[in-house]
């Protein structure tokens, strides 16, 4: 198995902390602080998986734009819980298929209503190029208009990749599926038990978008 690591020692959550592990070949692991810096480091360590693993520049974009908005929702979560627990990022890639895990310990993802223009299902299916570009245009001018804080190297900045919420996961990945844990249980509703946080679950098959 092997394990790169930033700064300092296993179990320390500072904002220059992550750690990816590789328990198998196409298994990768990411244990992340609350803060905005990780989303940068984990973008970095996906895109390089994702690549070495035969996926295309249109591929890659499309996973690390779901991918960020799930960290960042992650983060604003625990952020807001004043919760300082490592975020956790677990992602398998076999053959053409992707699918990531990321459970944090916060309130977890919620809509936004008309936050950006309703998508049809097959959007990116016809006319991708197109489409991507077009989407893509359309999240730029919501995220001008929507700037909150969140801590970034441990200082609060200002960021404008927030609020979009799971209207462009789903436009993204092929499936997403939202669950919940606390207690020593996961489910899908949080019925019996107390949530701690939740799970994100997002899958993407690269053959599907040819």
């Amino acid at each position: 198995m092997e394990c790169r690591e930033g700064k300092g020692q296993l179990g320390s959550t500072s904002a220059a902390e992550t750690y990816l592990l590789k328990p198998q070949p196409g298994s990768y692991a990411m244990f992340l602080p609350p803060d905005m810096s990780s989303v940068k480091q984990f973008r970095k360590e996906l895109r390089e998986s994702l690549t070495q693993n035969g996926f295309t520049n249109d591929n890659i974009q499309q996973i690390e734009l779901a991918a960020d908005e799930a960290l960042t929702n992650s983060v604003a979560a625990n952020v807001s819980c004043e919760c300082d627990e490592t975020i956790i990022c677990r992602w398998r890639i076999s053959g053409s298929k992707f699918t990531l895990y990321i459970l944090d310990y916060g309130a977890g993802l919620s809509e936004q209503p008309n936050s950006i223009p309703d998508t049809d299902p097959n959007f990116l299916r016809t006319n991708q190029s197109a489409c991507f570009a077009n989407f893509l245009n359309q999240i730029k001018i919501h995220q001008n208009r929507k700037r909150e804080s969140l801590p970034y190297n441990g200082n609060n900045q200002k960021h404008k990749n927030m609020g979009k919420g799971l209207k462009i996961i789903n436009a993204m990945m092929d499936s997403v599926r939202v669950m919940f844990h606390g207690e020593g249980m996961v489910g899908e509703a949080p019925l019996g038990f107390k949530v701690m946080g939740s799970i994100i679950e997002l899958e993407y098959d690269r053959s599907k978008h040819l």
